[in-house]
């Protein structure tokens, strides 16, 4: 396999920037591309999307046009892990080629049901809080006041998004492996059955744990890419 292609779906609050420096230290046959959601980044200017369906059809149609044949991975963090699931059921409703590899990072797999907290409806200072024990966001968007006015209408539509979320159909049924990672003191899955991943392929699903929370992705950058190149690299031959 001479190239693979790895589209990256952020966290909430993010854009696809979040994944531009991973370029850096990717494998040179991994074509990096960070897949940007309406009303940030790029997309600034376009309106949030009002419901689930509606985000994955949309992220869906901008990624249709790469599907050329390459071979490809997916890799989602967080709110990410949503969209990377539902967007490969769509991939896969519409007959297209499955991915060759996905990671699955800082969350539990959608058909298991939790308790939703409806932190969206919160007031901003409430939201504020909640939002900071995950880390991940940093004290200088927190403290100014124009960048938090922007900051938080993105991450609060995001939460809607999760939090009205609720998986339909069948449990995802891959044909290839999948990579979970996670952090050993992250809040948002302790209690929840991570384990549940190995639900949704009929091949391996490997588990990567870090000393760190939520954003273990961000300390420990290099080591989350380290294991993308190497998984990758075993599958040139799939």
């Amino acid at each position: 396999m001479e190239k693979i292609k790895l589209f990256c779906l952020p966290y909430a609050g993010a854009s696809a920037t979040v994944y531009i420096n991973w370029k850096r230290s990717l494998d040179k046959r991994i074509e990096l591309k960070p897949l940007e959601l309406a009303g940030r980044g790029k997309r600034f200017n376009e309106p949030f999307y009002n419901s689930m369906d509606e985000a994955i059809e949309d992220i869906y149609k901008v990624l249709s046009v790469e599907l050329d044949g390459t071979p490809y991975a997916v890799f989602g963090h967080s709110m990410g892990t949503i969209f990377a699931y539902e967007l490969i059921r769509k991939i896969i409703c519409y007959g297209n080629r499955e991915p060759v590899h996905v990671f699955m990072s800082g969350r539990y797999p959608p058909y298991i049901e939790t308790e939703k907290e409806n932190i969206h409806l919160l007031s901003d200072k409430e939201f504020i809080n909640k939002i900071m024990k995950l880390g991940g966001t940093k004290e200088e968007v927190i403290s100014n006041k124009e960048l938090l006015d922007l900051f938080l209408p993105v991450l609060r539509a995001d939460y809607r998004l999760i939090e009205s979320y609720t998986h339909n159909g069948n449990v995802l049924n891959l044909n290839c492996d999948i990579t979970v990672l996670n952090g050993k003191y992250d809040d948002y899955i302790i209690g929840k059955d991570v384990q549940g991943w190995r639900e949704c392929t009929n091949k391996n699903c490997n588990f990567h744990e870090f000393d760190d929370g939520h954003f273990f992705i961000n300390k420990y950058q290099e080591d989350v890419i380290g294991i993308v190149n190497r998984v990758l690299f075993m599958n040139q031959n799939t």
